[in-house]
């Protein structure tokens, strides 16, 4: 008994560490629109396109979802979510806490949803430049 008690003891903090890992964030598809990130967490008037002023002293930008919750774009430059500003969007991405990871991001264009940014492909791109 004390045997199994120590196995225990010894696997427990394994699998803690192990699911904290990002092979372990849950895939969502989450519809909302980017925003600049001082703004909502600042609680003050954010930029409302490309064109306006206030885009460029945003430092970075965030996914507000339709139910008001936010995520950092983790592995987006800057430039691909400031394009985005204040459009709807779904983006598909591993979340963590308030964190996400983007595969695939989508917009709407003349009446349906287009992929605008993806991550595999921009990998393929890295690795086998045309």
């Amino acid at each position: 008994m004390t045997r199994r008690v120590n196995v225990l003891f010894l696997v427990l903090p394994i699998l803690a560490i192990f699911s904290t890992s990002p092979a372990f964030a849950e895939i969502m598809l989450v519809k909302g629109k980017i925003m600049g990130a001082s703004c909502v967490v600042n609680e003050t008037v954010c930029p409302t396109d490309i064109k306006d002023p206030r885009v460029s002293m945003e430092r970075d930008f965030v996914l507000v979802a339709e139910d008001g919750s936010t995520y950092f774009l983790s592995n987006m430059r800057r430039g691909a979510k400031q394009v985005l500003v204040s459009q709807d969007v779904e983006v598909l991405g591993k979340v963590r806490g308030n964190t996400m990871f983007v595969h695939n991001v989508d917009k709407m264009l003349m009446g349906g949803m287009v992929s605008v940014w993806n991550w595999d492909l921009r990998v393929r791109n890295l690795r086998h430049p045309r």
